[in-house]
């Protein structure tokens, strides 16, 4: 009598070990809903030959475990019409559960690249604004703003305005620009303002725009600073 069943409900990887494991000789016939077919034989506790269409072997072997929706039908007695698998089945299986394995992870892959590439600017922006503020204890607000005062992408308390920060920022650095020209210091890269309540940060970010830190009070400013410049560069390179 002929053992049926899906796919769903034994695996191809459980049927080969029990039907090696056992030593009988054997077919076993799957097929899924597109009606594709392989059949594989055993005899004397091994895999001996395998086809798929035109494939032959290991190969064959390798598809099959792949599968895993689908019915099979395994009838006793039956013998292999040639031998095309020299392998010992367990290192049939391991090798077809890496490959599916490989083939999982290059699915996923391409899955988070066709996801990363649907990002506008503007979401990346966001994104590198939101990760300086989970991972900074210090840092309650972040804005980048263009050298005109335009807001590009902030992650901001909801208390706070965002046209007022990019106006701000705006006042800010024409006033330091001005003072670091005539104190002959160079070109403007970062100023602070320390308030009774908290600091304002603003770091250049590549030559069109600048990032804008808020803090609280009593806060490590030397770190706050490492991770501004940290995510001021991860700007400028996004902005390109």
């Amino acid at each position: 009598m002929a053992l049926k069943g899906s796919l769903a409900d034994l695996s191809i990887a459980d049927l080969i070990q029990l039907h090696c494991q056992s030593g009988t000789r054997a077919r076993l016939t799957a097929q899924r809903e597109t009606g594709e077919v392989i059949t594989v034989y055993f005899a004397d506790g091994e895999l001996v030959h395998a086809e798929f269409g035109a494939v032959n072997g290991a190969e064959a072997v390798y598809t099959l475990l792949s599968w895993e929706t689908g019915t099979f039908e395994v009838e006793q007695g039956q013998e292999a019409p040639a031998r095309t698998i020299n392998l010992p089945w367990s290192a049939l299986i391991m090798e077809g559960m890496r490959r599916l394995d490989e083939q999982r992870n290059l699915s996923t892959q391409a899955k988070e690249q066709g996801a990363m590439a649907g990002e506008t600017r503007r979401d990346r922006l966001a994104k590198i604004l939101r990760n300086l503020i989970d991972t900074s204890g210090d840092i309650s607000g972040v804005a980048i703003v263009s050298m005109d005062g335009l807001i590009m992408a902030a992650d901001l308390p909801s208390a706070v305005d965002q046209a007022r920060v990019g106006a701000v920022a705006a006042a800010i650095l024409s006033l330091s620009g001005r003072s670091v020209g005539q104190l002959k210091r160079g070109e403007l890269q970062q100023t602070t303002v320390q308030g009774t309540e908290g600091n304002i940060i603003i770091t250049q970010a590549g030559p069109n725009a600048v990032l804008v830190g808020l803090t609280g009070q009593n806060v490590n400013l030397g770190m706050v600073f490492l991770e501004i410049r940290e995510c001021a560069a991860a700007v400028a390179a996004e902005l390109g």
